[in-house]
Protein backbone atom coordinates (compact mmCIF):
# COMPACT_ATOMS: atom_id res chain seq x y z
CA UNK A 1 0.00 0.00 0.00
CA UNK A 2 0.54 3.25 -0.33
CA UNK A 3 1.78 5.36 2.67
CA UNK A 4 1.34 8.63 2.43
CA UNK A 5 4.06 10.57 4.66
CA UNK A 6 1.73 13.32 6.35
CA UNK A 7 4.40 15.97 6.54
CA UNK A 8 4.98 16.21 2.33
CA UNK A 9 1.13 17.15 2.30
CA UNK A 10 1.50 19.33 4.87
CA UNK A 11 4.24 21.30 2.98
CA UNK A 12 2.15 21.05 -0.15
CA UNK A 13 -0.56 22.94 1.40
CA UNK A 14 1.81 25.27 3.49
CA UNK A 15 2.71 25.59 -0.05
CA UNK A 16 0.03 26.51 -1.66
CA UNK A 17 -1.03 28.75 0.79
CA UNK A 18 2.22 30.64 0.61
CA UNK A 19 1.80 31.10 -3.27
CA UNK A 20 -1.94 31.73 -2.64
CA UNK A 21 -0.55 34.63 -0.01
CA UNK A 22 1.74 35.72 -2.21
CA UNK A 23 -0.74 36.40 -4.99
CA UNK A 24 -2.48 38.07 -3.23
CA UNK A 25 -0.79 40.44 -1.06
CA UNK A 26 2.25 40.43 -3.12
CA UNK A 27 1.64 39.70 -7.08
CA UNK A 28 -1.39 41.91 -7.04
CA UNK A 29 0.32 44.71 -5.37
CA UNK A 30 3.61 44.47 -7.87
CA UNK A 31 0.82 44.37 -10.84
CA UNK A 32 -1.45 46.88 -9.51
CA UNK A 33 1.93 49.10 -9.04
CA UNK A 34 3.37 48.00 -12.50
CA UNK A 35 -0.31 48.82 -13.98
CA UNK A 36 -0.33 52.27 -12.26
CA UNK A 37 3.19 53.23 -13.07
CA UNK A 38 2.75 52.13 -16.36
CA UNK A 39 -0.89 54.17 -16.67
CA UNK A 40 1.33 56.93 -15.28
CA UNK A 41 4.13 56.68 -18.02
CA UNK A 42 1.41 56.92 -20.55
CA UNK A 43 -0.73 60.15 -19.59
CA UNK A 44 2.96 61.94 -19.18
CA UNK A 45 3.74 60.85 -22.84
CA UNK A 46 0.21 61.33 -23.72
CA UNK A 47 0.80 65.16 -22.13
CA UNK A 48 4.34 65.61 -23.60
CA UNK A 49 2.71 65.02 -26.62
CA UNK A 50 -0.33 67.40 -26.16
CA UNK A 51 2.20 69.58 -25.08
CA UNK A 52 4.69 68.72 -27.90
CA UNK A 53 1.64 69.53 -30.62
CA UNK A 54 0.11 72.70 -29.04
CA UNK A 55 3.81 74.31 -29.00
CA UNK A 56 4.27 72.83 -32.73
CA UNK A 57 0.73 74.95 -33.58
CA UNK A 58 1.82 78.24 -31.51
CA UNK A 59 5.00 78.00 -33.36
CA UNK A 60 2.86 77.91 -36.71
CA UNK A 61 0.53 80.35 -35.65
CA UNK A 62 3.87 82.86 -34.28
CA UNK A 63 5.70 82.22 -38.23
CA UNK A 64 2.52 83.40 -39.36
CA UNK A 65 2.24 85.82 -37.54
CA UNK A 66 5.59 87.17 -38.01
CA UNK A 67 5.22 86.36 -41.83
CA UNK A 68 1.85 88.81 -41.86
CA UNK A 69 4.33 91.36 -39.67
CA UNK A 70 7.61 90.98 -42.38
CA UNK A 71 4.48 92.03 -44.88
CA UNK A 72 2.90 94.84 -43.22
CA UNK A 73 6.38 96.14 -42.70
CA UNK A 74 7.46 95.90 -46.36
CA UNK A 75 4.33 97.29 -47.39
CA UNK A 76 4.98 100.37 -45.06
CA UNK A 77 8.71 100.48 -46.08
CA UNK A 78 7.20 100.58 -49.79
CA UNK A 79 4.54 102.92 -48.85
CA UNK A 80 6.79 105.41 -46.96
CA UNK A 81 9.35 104.80 -50.64
CA UNK A 82 6.34 106.16 -52.68
CA UNK A 83 5.56 108.98 -50.42
CA UNK A 84 9.08 110.03 -50.12
CA UNK A 85 9.33 109.56 -54.05
CA UNK A 86 6.36 112.20 -54.24
CA UNK A 87 7.50 114.86 -51.92
CA UNK A 88 10.59 114.74 -53.87
CA UNK A 89 8.80 115.28 -57.38
CA UNK A 90 6.83 117.94 -55.88
CA UNK A 91 10.32 119.54 -54.10
CA UNK A 92 11.55 119.14 -57.58
CA UNK A 93 8.29 120.80 -59.80
CA UNK A 94 8.44 124.04 -56.98
CA UNK A 95 12.22 124.42 -57.54
CA UNK A 96 11.70 124.01 -61.23
CA UNK A 97 8.97 126.49 -61.72
CA UNK A 98 10.30 128.98 -59.39
CA UNK A 99 13.45 128.96 -61.58
CA UNK A 100 11.23 129.41 -64.38
CA UNK A 101 9.86 131.89 -62.48
CA UNK A 102 13.40 134.02 -61.46
CA UNK A 103 14.26 133.44 -65.10
CA UNK A 104 11.23 134.93 -66.71
CA UNK A 105 11.60 137.81 -64.60
CA UNK A 106 15.40 138.70 -65.10
CA UNK A 107 14.16 138.40 -69.17
CA UNK A 108 11.31 140.81 -68.35
CA UNK A 109 13.74 143.09 -66.17
CA UNK A 110 16.78 142.53 -68.82
CA UNK A 111 13.88 143.50 -71.82
CA UNK A 112 12.81 146.66 -70.13
CA UNK A 113 17.13 148.13 -69.76
CA UNK A 114 17.24 146.86 -73.30
CA UNK A 115 13.92 149.48 -74.42
CA UNK A 116 14.77 151.69 -72.08
CA UNK A 117 18.68 151.81 -73.40
CA UNK A 118 17.14 151.80 -77.15
CA UNK A 119 14.95 154.72 -75.91
CA UNK A 120 17.73 156.81 -74.54
CA UNK A 121 19.53 156.10 -78.02
CA UNK A 122 16.89 157.08 -79.76
CA UNK A 123 16.72 160.15 -78.12
CA UNK A 124 20.91 160.86 -78.30
CA UNK A 125 20.52 159.74 -81.78
CA UNK A 126 17.63 162.45 -82.50
CA UNK A 127 19.55 165.26 -80.69
CA UNK A 128 22.53 164.21 -82.99
CA UNK A 129 20.71 164.71 -86.04
CA UNK A 130 19.33 168.21 -84.48
CA UNK A 131 22.53 169.07 -84.20
CA UNK A 132 23.82 167.63 -87.56
CA UNK A 133 20.68 169.88 -88.93
CA UNK A 134 21.93 173.12 -87.07
CA UNK A 135 25.11 172.80 -88.33
CA UNK A 136 24.10 171.91 -91.99
CA UNK A 137 21.47 174.67 -91.96
CA UNK A 138 24.24 177.13 -90.83
CA UNK A 139 26.83 176.30 -93.20
CA UNK A 140 27.09 176.22 -97.12
CA UNK A 141 27.24 172.88 -97.83
CA UNK A 142 28.82 171.94 -100.85
CA UNK A 143 28.50 167.75 -101.69
CA UNK A 144 32.10 166.88 -100.19
CA UNK A 145 31.42 168.76 -96.96
CA UNK A 146 27.75 166.99 -97.06
CA UNK A 147 29.06 163.64 -97.24
CA UNK A 148 32.15 164.25 -94.90
CA UNK A 149 29.22 165.40 -92.40
CA UNK A 150 27.39 163.06 -92.05
CA UNK A 151 30.24 160.07 -92.20
CA UNK A 152 31.18 162.22 -89.19
CA UNK A 153 27.67 162.22 -87.80
CA UNK A 154 26.95 158.86 -88.37
CA UNK A 155 30.51 158.30 -87.05
CA UNK A 156 29.40 159.78 -83.81
CA UNK A 157 26.82 157.97 -83.46
CA UNK A 158 27.73 154.99 -84.27
CA UNK A 159 30.11 155.27 -81.21
CA UNK A 160 27.97 156.42 -78.69
CA UNK A 161 25.69 153.53 -79.67
CA UNK A 162 29.08 150.95 -78.67
CA UNK A 163 29.74 152.72 -75.26
CA UNK A 164 26.32 152.69 -74.78
CA UNK A 165 26.24 148.82 -75.13
CA UNK A 166 29.07 148.22 -73.29
CA UNK A 167 27.55 150.07 -70.29
CA UNK A 168 24.88 148.34 -70.48
CA UNK A 169 26.98 144.65 -70.66
CA UNK A 170 29.21 146.05 -68.23
CA UNK A 171 26.37 146.37 -65.86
Amino acid sequence: MIRVDWSIIFQIINFVILVLLLVRFLFKPAVQALENRTKYIEEQISAAEAQKKAAEELRIKLEEEEKKIQEKYLEMIEQANQEAAKIKENIINEAYQEAERIKKEYEKKAQNEIEKLFSQLREEIVEIVEAAIVKILNTQITPEIQTQLIDQLLGEAISQIEEQMEVSYEQ
